[in-house]
């Protein structure tokens, strides 16, 4: 607590520092991207009465459609419809499929750095998406719940939470330093510290006079 008392200067330059980065890299540095986000609904039509075993089954199929439709069948297809503009690479990066628990849903979310781009592939993705399931899967029906909206502002770089990433950081470089400085010191600073480590007892000592001292400089 000494140590971090009187070096309490390297904190703040630590957060000025990493404060300053952050904002740096996530106003001038980072590439701004945008979210677009589909929604799709699986279900077997043929069934009027769906038993919980049946929803369970239909649940744990829905791992095979998110498979499905980040593969390479689907997103060539969606890549040929946007004249090849993405590679598959590319918007294989660039989607994500998430199925809320315990649901038949999946969202369908695309991040690239131009919004309208992201809207038209969420919403390519869907439509084509929609055709595979049924023919590959033999699935009866396959609803597009909710296409993708055009984002009004970006996604990310999130500023306020890089900030907070970056104060993080210097309190993490500032304790690594404290206990460096801690670890480092090999001074003897009174009676205690000779006992402990030269094992031999003290007798007695002599006050230093700091006022005494300045005096004589005088």
């Amino acid at each position: 607590m000494y140590t971090v008392l009187t070096r309490w200067y390297i904190l703040i330059v630590l957060l000025v520092i990493c404060i300053f980065s952050a904002v740096i890299y996530s106003n001038f540095i980072a590439t701004p991207m945008y979210d677009s986000t589909g929604k799709l609904y699986i279900m077997n039509k043929q069934s009027e009465n769906i038993s919980s075993s049946d929803l369970s089954v239909s649940i744990y199929l829905t791992k095979d459609y998110e498979e499905l439709i980040v593969d390479k069948a689907v997103l060539d297809e969606v890549s040929d419809e946007l004249d090849n503009k993405y590679s598959y690479a590319q918007l294989r990066s660039a989607v994500t499929v998430v199925n809320p628990e315990n649901t038949r849903f999946l969202e369908i979310t695309v991040r690239t750095p131009s919004a309208v781009d992201s809207k038209k592939i969420v919403d390519s993705i869907c439509e084509v998406s929609q055709e595979k399931i049924v023919e590959l899967l033999g699935i009866d029906q396959v609803v597009i719940i909710r296409k993708g909206d055009i984002a009004s502002a970006p996604s990310s770089p999130n500023t306020s939470g890089n900030i907070m990433k970056s104060i993080l950081v210097a309190f993490i470089v500032f304790a690594g330093i404290v206990v460096l400085i801690c670890f480092l010191n090999d001074k003897i600073n009174g009676p205690e510290d000779i006992e402990k480590y030269l094992d031999i007892s003290v007798l007695g000592n002599i006050p230093y006079n700091q006022n005494k001292k300045k005096a004589k400089s005088k």
